[in-house]
């Protein structure tokens, strides 16, 4: 074919048509896609439609001569080279086709029979089936065109290439010297002419700095405006230096390059050798001891996790790392160690605290076919766990393994550094633990963090700050519940959905401040579910109150034992009213399903020219509707299915609407026709030229400037009677002759 692809593909798209036909004309199950052209070796399609999770999948290879059309199951969930495995959640069943052997071409290779012999290598359909009660439901059918892995054979070296340090000088060498391995004309410092070449363009080399300034003098020089036409009074007020000194010449770098080879090697690369550091600077790896670096898993850019990452000094990050439930990540500890080098030679105890979480939802995810709640069944919020109660401080105690349970292991790890100048004066690290069954094939999120905080005056804060003293744009807003005559910081959050976008499995993430976003999830509710609807509303009201704390931080650094710096959140409940149409099965009205939080800001100051920007007020009101759900299809006289789910959408809005501190006055027409004097749309202000003189001006006393600006007077009269303008009236005046 042009295209260079395989001949079989056409034949591949002209069974596709016969194919879907008989699979949409089965009804009930399909896949999703229906047909794909696999270059990879995994295969992700969902079987979409009612009891998918009760449908058995096979997988066989077909070639030219089979008959598409014929509606056969197939028995076997494996083929000479791929597997099959299913997953299944609340509405769909996740159906992924693995390649079972190696993708290495045999160039090279000895004694090795399972390779590929030429770079594409291979191109085979395969055909898979999903059967319902031993009738054929859904078919699907990948194009398999896998080309050889032509790369490396090994682990990726992520260590930075050394690069070494490069300099500045003020001035080039020689900045006539254009071209490389070359003579410059008229470049007498040019290394490459040689004396014989000089010679012949020696009266007309270039003038300036090193023989090399070809730009034309800048007009304020005194010297040039002597030569010019210009009036008697400028050269008090020009630059009085040599043509050397020039804005023209730029940053000239001095120092080697890195040569890189073309026969490019991913071997591994013996890491440097670890020296004590003798006062820390920014980005220098922090130090356990004399042989080896502090090291956190970090994700890298490639989304790895990265087990052995150094920490760098004065760089905070927060990282997840995903990895599979094995038993060998049970015991790992994660570089943790008792001692650092402070940056002075002596060794700092790190001050280690434990707590044990008995929830962990937020670090284990099954996925096994079992896991999450079954599709017949209904779906609402998470349950609502006090975190404070689910994390407890337990004494120190390795990771162990017993009977299938990892009891001790590491969760999570966060490390606080206190710092001053260069060196690190305190250290305390959280580990996180937790009782992990391993009974069950899931994934492990395992949180790492690391944040420096500056000591001042010889003592620490904890205080979490979004801006100093304005909220900065992009960071957390801050919000607090009322605890008597102080607050209790509480975060103010919005929901994050994953995976099914079902409530019950949602995650939260914080609002972020001047950044509008909208997030919502589905309740999966059955016609039990609308028996009452005051309950079913008041079960929506609660949980969106739990994502709104009663009060908000004025400032990014607001004291929470100063309640004039927050300001309260207005919560306005859902208008209720009792209708007759509550009465109605299935059917409930007004119910709270959009929560809309809208936060009035404003820019009351700069501090060193940096905006200042605060919360004025904040309001939360609810949005009802109607939710209804369908039996019968339409016919009234349909019996009703208790065990119809249907899905169900509650959001939640976050807005930022900015409130100018003072109303801008309204233009007349002289302004918008005649701004010659307006100062705000002219580089030149005649009408501020007096400004300092005004009582408008407060950088100083009115005293200090009215003696200045007297000061300024007397120099100019004494300039004016030195200068040229009065030597020429005093030479008239002796020469003068008066009779």
């Amino acid at each position: 074919m042009g295209t260079g692809l395989p001949a079989s593909l056409g034949w591949i798209f002209a069974q596709l048509c016969c194919s879907f036909l008989l699979s949409r004309s089965r009804g009930g199950l399909v896949f999703q896609p229906s047909f794909l052209i696999a270059s990879g070796p995994e295969v992700n399609v969902y079987l979409v439609g009612e009891n998918s999770s009760l449908a058995h999948i096979g997988v066989e290879t077909v070639t030219a001569t089979d008959d598409l059309s014929q509606p056969n199951c197939v028995e076997t969930n494996a083929t000479g080279q791929w597997k099959l495995t299913t997953s299944a959640d609340e509405v769909n069943l996740n159906v992924v086709l693995i390649l079972d052997r190696p993708l290495v071409l045999c160039e090279g290779l000895l004694n090795e029979t399972n390779c590929c012999p030429e770079p594409l290598c291979i191109v085979e359909t395969l055909r898979v089936t999903a059967c319902l009660n031993g009738h054929l439901s859904a078919t699907l059918l990948v194009q398999v065109i896998i080309y050889a892995n032509s790369t490396f054979h090994g682990t990726v070296n992520e260590t930075k290439m050394p690069i070494p340090e490069q300099k500045y000088l003020p001035l080039g060498p020689c900045p006539c010297n254009l071209t490389a391995q070359a003579c410059d004309v008229r470049c007498c410092c040019d290394e490459e002419c040689t004396p014989s070449m000089i010679k012949l363009f020696h009266s007309y080399c270039f003038t300036g700095v090193f023989g090399g300034n070809v730009s034309q003098p800048f007009d304020q020089l005194c010297s040039v405006q002597n030569a010019n036409d210009v009036p008697d009074w400028f050269s008090f007020l020009c630059v009085q230096s040599s043509l050397d000194n020039s804005p023209y010449l730029g940053l000239f770098y001095d120092g080697d390059t890195v040569r890189v080879s073309r026969d490019f090697s991913f071997g591994i690369v013996t890491p440097p050798e670890t020296h004590t550091p003798v006062g820390y600077r920014q980005g220098d790896r922090i130090v356990k001891n004399e042989e080896e670096y502090l090291t956190i898993p970090q994700r890298s850019l490639s989304g790895q996790c990265l087990r052995n990452a150094p920490v760098a000094y004065l760089e905070d990050f927060d990282t997840c790392c995903v990895t599979p439930l094995t038993a060998a990540a049970c015991t790992d500890n994660h570089g943790i160690s008792d001692y650092i080098q402070n940056g002075q030679g002596l060794l700092l105890p790190i001050v280690i605290k434990y707590q044990n979480s008995t929830d962990l939802r937020n670090f284990i995810t099954a996925t096994s076919s079992t896991s999450g709640s079954s599709p017949a069944h209904q779906s609402l919020f998470p349950e609502q766990q006090n975190i404070t109660a689910s994390l407890e401080l337990v004494d120190k105690s390795h990771p162990k393994l017993v009977e299938g349970m990892c009891e001790n292991m590491i969760l999570g790890a966060e490390y606080v550094f206190s710092w001053k100048g260069n060196t690190i004066s305190n250290v305390t690290l959280l580990v996180t633990v937790g009782n992990v069954p391993l009974d069950s094939p899931a994934t492990l999120t395992q949180r790492f963090s690391v944040t420096f905080i500056n000591l001042k005056n010889d003592h620490s804060t904890n205080v979490t700050r979004s801006g100093n003293p304005g909220y900065q744009i992009g960071k957390p807003v801050i919000g607090a519940f009322e605890n008597g005559k102080t607050l209790r910081k509480a975060p103010l959050s919005i929901w994050r959905p994953v995976g099914n976008g079902l409530c019950s499995s949602t995650q939260t993430t914080s609002v972020l401040f001047g950044k509008d976003s909208i997030s919502g999830c589905l309740l999966r509710l059955s016609i039990d579910n609308f028996e009452n609807c005051a309950i079913l509303r008041s079960i929506v009201y609660q949980n969106f109150l739990n994502l709104v704390p009663t009060n908000v931080s004025r400032r990014g650094n607001s004291n929470p034992a100063d309640l004039s710096e927050w300001v309260p959140l207005f919560k306005a409940p859902p208008v209720s009213s009792t209708s007759g149409e509550d009465f109605l099965q299935g059917l409930c009205t007004e119910i709270p399903a959009n929560l809309n939080v809208r936060f009035f800001t404003a820019v009351v100051g700069a501090i060193e020219g940096i905006p200042q920007r605060e919360i004025l007020g904040a309001e939360a009101n609810f949005s009802t509707v109607t939710w209804h759900i369908s039996h019968g299809g339409g016919n009234a006289t349909a019996p009703v299915n208790n065990a119809l789910l249907q899905s169900f959408w509650i959001s939640i809005s976050v807005q930022f609407i900015q409130i100018p501190a003072q109303p801008e006055p309204m233009k007349t027409s002289f302004q918008m026709n005649y701004f010659e004097y307006d100062c705000s749309r002219n580089d030149v202000c005649w009408p501020e030229l007096a400004y300092p003189l005004t009582r408008s001006y407060t950088g100083e006393t009115y005293s200090q400037s009215i003696a200045q600006a007297m000061l300024l007077v007397m120099l100019f009269l004494v300039a004016a009677v030195l200068g040229h303008p009065w030597s020429k009236i005093c030479k008239a005046w002796n020469s003068t002759t008066f009779y």
